[in-house]
C-alpha cells in the first residue's frame, strides 16, 4: 500500500479532535504508512496528543509507519511535556 498524507492545521486539540479523529480515520482506511505533516501546529494539547497516540498504535499493529514532516516546536514541546514523544516517534526531533 502507498502511503497517504495528513496534514494537522493549526490546533490539535480538544476543540477540533472529533474532526481529527474522523479524518485520521479516513487516513489510516487508505494507508498504513500515514506522513503526518505538522509544520503549521500552534497548539496542541492532551486530547490532540491521545487521538495521534492511538494512531500510532493502530500503525504499528497494522505493520505501517508514521512519517513525521516538519513538526512544529509546539507540537515537539508539547508531546514532551505529557511524555509521549518516544510514543510518536519524535524524540529525535530537535525543539
Amino acid at each position: 500500500m502507498s502511503k497517504t498524507s495528513f496534514s494537522c492545521g493549526e490546533y490539535l486539540d480538544i476543540n477540533h479532535a472529533a474532526k481529527l479523529y474522523e479524518r485520521l480515520g479516513k487516513s489510516l482506511e487508505k494507508s498504513t504508512t500515514i506522513e503526518i505533516k505538522a509544520d503549521k501546529v500552534i497548539k496542541a494539547d492532551t486530547a490532540g496528543l491521545q487521538l495521534l497516540v492511538t494512531l500510532a498504535k493502530e500503525v504499528a499493529v497494522a505493520d505501517g509507519k508514521l512519517i513525521w514532516k516538519s513538526p512544529s516546536s509546539a507540537l515537539l514541546m508539547a508531546a514532551k511535556q505529557l511524555g509521549v514523544s518516544d510514543h510518536l516517534g519524535l524524540s529525535k526531533q530537535v525543539i
